[in-house]
């Protein structure tokens, strides 16, 4: 997926940026890294810049709280300019015990949900997350 970036914030070879979908009316805040140029915080970057597109699949990592519930599919990013996410998901393909494929509230498309521990979820499951969205940029 196609995005535009309206804010980006680097740290060394990290980035979180604010984006909007080119398709629909999609706004997230996303970390990525950009391998090949390393900033001082909030030094301006040579390769992504605000209007740019960033392309590429998005997916909650770093999961450290998680757990099965029985509530509708949502998601939240309360901390502004940050990647932070709170998410209930559904399980549709189990991938391994630190990672599944889940239909989300945040696109229409299976985003991959990474845990930093095993998990045991089986497809049909609704759980609680929390993690950070992540976009993993089809450049680098």
């Amino acid at each position: 997926m196609k995005y535009i970036i309206k804010k980006i914030h680097s740290d060394g070879y990290e980035r979180v940026a604010v984006v909007k979908s080119t398709v629909g009316d999609i706004n997230l805040s996303v970390h990525f890294f950009e391998y090949d140029e390393y900033l001082e915080p909030d030094e301006e970057s040579q390769k992504k810049k605000i209007g740019d597109l960033l392309e590429g699949n998005v997916s909650i990592g770093l999961v450290t709280y998680t757990q099965k519930v029985d509530k509708e599919l949502f998601h939240c990013q309360e901390i502004p300019n940050s990647p932070h996410i709170e998410a209930v998901v559904e399980v549709s393909k189990v991938v391994d015990e630190y990672a599944m494929y889940a239909l989300s509230s945040i696109m229409e498309t299976e985003i991959l949900v990474e845990f930093e521990s095993v998990v045991d979820y089986k497809v049909g499951d609704k759980i609680s997350v929390i993690g950070s969205l992540e976009i993993a940029d089809n450049d680098n």
